[in-house]
């Protein structure tokens, strides 16, 4: 995500110091945060691995990441915690187009490597009927090291999202930026919900996936009273001095800073259905942080944990048909008002061309309960989990709508 320049030399010392700390084995490790352009973002997505019969999930990760190793593209893939799962993550864009093109890059090829090993790949925030006792840790020090650390909750976090990084430019504005985007998380968690299934049963929930991270002692909000950089140095240097973290990893937050990349990431979605959902949803974001990037020096006057906590519980029950209290002026709102009234807003002052093509997207995905209304809507027909996760894969393989005339 850098757009900065190191020497080979310098890299390596921070990947080794970094690996070091994610692992266990080293130091606490808090690098310097790296100046970055306002407003570039990259998208990461973790993504099922399904067994193309059964549509359960399927140890096939690591035969597909060897098929990707030997192939040349602008992205990269990565490994999860456990064999069913793999991350790709886009290399820094500008736009919704160029989001668009590369996000459908990835969906093709992967779903190309996925086939070439016997296996299929999909989007969605959780597997509608996987049990999270019959799942491998991927074999790697970092995974295993979590395993040790969180016992079952390691296999348990078979769960997939969308992380969305935005550049921040500054140390001290990504803290600043972290504070307001935080209010609006949310809505992200409304918009992107799609697994309402959980270990087999129907959940309840739009986004049963929101439910598992908040398991983990370090998940939650940057705290409110935070200022600058040094404030959350200082308050790396008191948890790590306890032996509570580690590193920047051990920060589950909603939205962290993530200062090797002079980013800050939203962390809140499901990953979703279909790729072009994905960049829209990103430029959403990266829309509201240029609009707070501009307000220099505010910061939100509300930092009530408990109702972001109501806000985040509502959007994950019943994701666009959730209602929304806005932390500034405490008015109750549906949700899809709000992100309606955001995207009008935002329009009128992004300079992306696409912005206008990502609003439309956004619309369409709001329409008939989201992506949760239409697994629902599955279910309710007599589809199986089977059935559903079928649907979802099906979804994800079928690739870009055609253009509009």
């Amino acid at each position: 995500m850098s757009e900065i320049l190191i020497n080979d030399e310098a890299a390596r010392r921070l990947r080794e110091a970094q690996a070091q700390a994610v692992s266990g084995k080293g130091p606490a490790f808090l690098p310097d945060f790296t100046p970055s352009t306002v407003g570039t973002m990259g998208i990461e997505l973790e993504l099922m691995v399904l067994d193309r019969l059964t549509y359960d999930l399927f140890p096939a990760a690591p035969d597909i990441l060897r098929v990707l190793d030997k192939q040349d593209k602008p992205w990269v893939h990565t490994p999860e915690i456990t064999t069913s799962m793999l991350e790709v993550a886009t290399s820094i864009l500008g736009s919704f187009g160029e989001a668009e093109e590369q996000l459908e890059h990835i969906r093709a090829t992967v779903q190309r490597a996925a086939f070439d090993v016997g296996a299929s790949v999909s989007g969605g925030g959780a597997h509608p009927f996987q049990r999270w006792n019959e799942q491998r840790i991927y074999p790697k020090e970092r995974y295993f090291e979590s395993e040790r650390k969180y016992g079952y909750l390691a296999k348990l976090f078979t769960v997939f999202g969308m992380h969305v990084h935005i550049g921040a430019g500054s140390a001290d504005e990504a803290i600043r930026l972290c504070a307001w985007l935080t209010q609006r998380a949310p809505l992200f968690i409304a918009l992107s919900a799609n697994s309402v299934c959980w270990q087999g049963e129907v959940s309840g929930f739009c986004s049963s996936r929101s439910n598992v991270v908040g398991a983990f002692p370090m998940s939650g909000i940057q705290p409110h009273d935070f200022r600058s950089w040094q404030d959350f140095r200082d308050y790396f240097d008191r948890l790590a001095g306890f032996g509570i973290v580690n590193s920047i990893k051990d920060f589950y937050w909603d939205v962290r800073p993530k200062p090797e990349y002079g980013t800050i990431e939203l962390r809140v979605l499901d990953t979703p259905l279909k790729p072009v959902y994905a960049a829209a949803l990103a430029c959403y974001a990266r829309e509201l942080c240029l609009e707070f990037a501009d307000q220099a020096g505010a910061w939100p006057t509300n930092g009530s944990r408990e109702l972001y906590t109501w806000n985040r519980f509502n959007a994950a029950r019943d994701g666009v048909d959730a209602v929304y209290i806005d932390p500034e002026t405490g008015a109750s709102t549906p949700v899809a008002e709000v992100i309606r009234a955001d995207l009008e807003r935002l329009g009128r002052r992004s300079g992306d061309p696409g912005f206008a093509r990502a609003r439309e997207v956004i619309g369409d995905l709001m329409r008939d309960g989201g992506q949760a209304g239409l697994l629902r809507r599955h279910l309710a027909a007599g589809g199986g989990m089977n059935d559903l996760a079928r649907v979802a894969s099906e979804i994800f393989d079928a690739g870009p709508a055609p253009a509009r005339a």
